[in-house]
């Protein structure tokens, strides 16, 4: 499995690049959004997980805008702000939500639903 991480915290990044390569997934990371983006565009991966709040690019953007060029990779947003409104715009788009703080099974958990396409 190739996974990106998009999240403006170096620290973040190292966490869950750490929980996902537990799995044997073959990770890289990003603090900078729109580098993730073009990433995105150039390479395939298997999994995206994406901050929502990030300098230039929202991770709500960042997801909308491969939505847009019809890459349908599994996404997972993280946010410290999962509110109603972001829940709702997460399930229009297809895209799982995991709210801040969560545990590294809750990760796995979320990244095992959205490979599986039960989101």
């Amino acid at each position: 499995m190739h996974v990106l991480i998009v999240d403006d915290d170096e620290s973040s990044c190292q966490l869950l690049a750490k929980i996902l390569k537990r799995t044997g997934a073959q990770v890289e990371w990003t603090t900078e959004s729109q580098a993730g983006f073009a990433r995105a565009l150039q390479f395939h991966y298997d999994l995206i997980v994406l901050d929502v709040q990030m300098p230039g690019l929202l991770g709500t953007d960042f997801a909308l805008h491969l939505r847009q060029r019809h890459l349908d990779v599994p996404i997972i947003l993280i946010s410290a702000f999962a509110d109603n409104g972001l829940r709702k715009l997460a399930a229009r788009l297809g895209i799982s939500l995991l709210s801040k703080p969560f545990t590294p099974d809750a990760l796995l958990a979320a990244t095992s639903q959205v490979l599986n396409h039960v989101v």
